[in-house]
């Protein structure tokens, strides 16, 4: 099996789509500390912004998935610089420097969401964020291109939606913004296994898909929808 190295692995997302991953890859885990339940075949504790320890975990891996980050709104100094800005450029260049073929960026629907709620947003939308947050991860996308022109490092930037299994309590009040947690892993193996050089694809599940176009190079399509929608 291929090997996936997943930053962030203890936290919230990691969790949910581990079971749906790990049918496909052989998950290596990177986090601070190690995550509740067996959600990975392998993990190694190091700050993700330690370059030289990453880029030795990297060892071996055919693609990174990158989840690690401030996860939401929080003050830019102390939450999003360092986790969302240094730890990013920190990552891609580990992958960089580790020669690893592929890169998934975990970017968010935030960095689109600021079209008017009549709009259909399509894929190649430019960034129109409603929170710094949001905008921490239009640096991502474009550190990926950076790396996808200058290194040949292929990447694949996922503007994620609210991350939800389809029969969690509060998938009706997401629904508009929302991504199955099976879509989710769905969209990241197809993204791993491409050979697609650069791509930024709108992450989202019905009904969120009829307002945020999810065409993509990958041939994803999302099939999730919560009960009785």
């Amino acid at each position: 099996m291929r090997t996936l190295v997943v930053t962030g692995c203890a936290g919230r997302v990691a969790a949910m789509i581990a079971p749906h991953l790990r049918q496909r890859f052989r998950l290596r885990g990177l986090d601070v500390e190690a995550p509740m339940g067996d959600v990975t075949d392998e993990f190694i504790a190091v700050d993700v912004r330690e370059i030289e320890a990453v880029a030795a975990s990297f060892a071996g891996a055919d693609a990174v998935l990158h989840l690690a980050a401030q996860p939401a709104e929080a003050d830019f100094r102390e939450r999003l610089l360092p986790k969302n800005l240094d730890a990013t450029w920190a990552v891609y260049e580990a992958a960089v420097r580790a020669r690893v073929p592929r890169f998934v960026f975990a970017s968010t629907l935030q960095t689109i969401q600021g079209y008017d709620e009549g709009e259909t947003v399509p894929p190649a939308a430019s960034p129109r964020p409603t929170s710094v947050y949001g905008a921490t991860k239009v640096f991502g996308e474009a550190l990926g291109r950076y790396h996808a022109d200058t290194a040949g490092l292929g990447v694949a930037c996922l503007r994620m939606g609210a991350v939800r299994a389809a029969d969690a309590a509060d998938v009706h009040a997401n629904s508009s913004v929302w991504i199955g947690s099976r879509d989710l892993a769905g969209l990241i193996a197809a993204a791993v296994e491409s050979d697609v050089p650069f791509a930024i694809v709108t992450a989202v599940s019905p009904p969120a898909s009829e307002r945020f176009d999810t065409a993509n190079p990958f041939g994803w399509t999302p099939t999730e929808r919560p009960p009785g929608s």
